[in-house]
């Protein structure tokens, strides 16, 4: 099926890939129907393309890409009309907005959009997460998420270091233990 988009011109579509959003967007409650549109390759970024008026398309991205330990309160409502069988089957995306400053990048927390993967099926939802705000600096959050890891990394690195020293282990392993601790201990 070939369809008129914002970004790209005519494209092809698999119709099998279609997103019926039940109550369309907030704000597009008429339009039902969109696809997802890669952003580049290895990028966390998709277009939310409407397939029933090219000028509607929202550059979205799943919380969990830059907020690890996001989760979102779901409710049966919602799992029922989209027909969510397990969670593994829900896929959930945030609208972004790209400011003049590219460093404010931000996530609509507040209102996100969940995708049952399985039936293609979705919803517009809002979040009653009072730490979901409506403009989530992805900036911000990557580099709080960067500190986190980098702590966590050079904890497990002189965990492995005690763990070697204990044991005596002097080989390769223990050696490339010692090696990531120095490094992790000059961040």
């Amino acid at each position: 099926m070939k369809i008129q988009s914002k970004f790209f011109g005519e494209i092809d579509i698999d119709e099998n890939k279609i997103i019926t959003l039940v109550d369309g967007m907030l704000g597009f409650e008429k339009l039902k129907k969109y696809i997802l549109i890669p952003h580049g390759q290895d990028n966390m970024f998709k277009w939310l393309q409407s397939t029933e008026d090219p000028a509607v398309c929202f550059l979205v991205v799943e919380p969990v890409s830059f907020m690890f330990d996001y989760s979102l309160e779901i409710s049966d409502d919602v799992v029922d009309r989209i027909k969510v069988r397990t969670p593994e089957d829900v896929i959930i995306y945030s609208i972004v907005v790209i400011p003049d400053d590219p460093a404010k990048i931000s996530a609509n927390l507040c209102g996100p959009i969940v995708i049952n993967a399985m039936n293609r099926m979705g919803a517009q939802v809002i979040s009653s997460n009072p730490e979901h705000q409506v403009k989530h600096y992805i900036i911000e959050e990557l580099k709080k998420n960067t500190a986190r890891l980098v702590t966590n990394f050079a904890s497990m690195v002189n965990s492995g270091k005690s763990i070697a020293e204990k044991t005596g282990n002097s080989g390769p392993e223990s050696a490339a233990v010692s090696s990531a601790a120095t490094v992790a201990e000059k961040k």
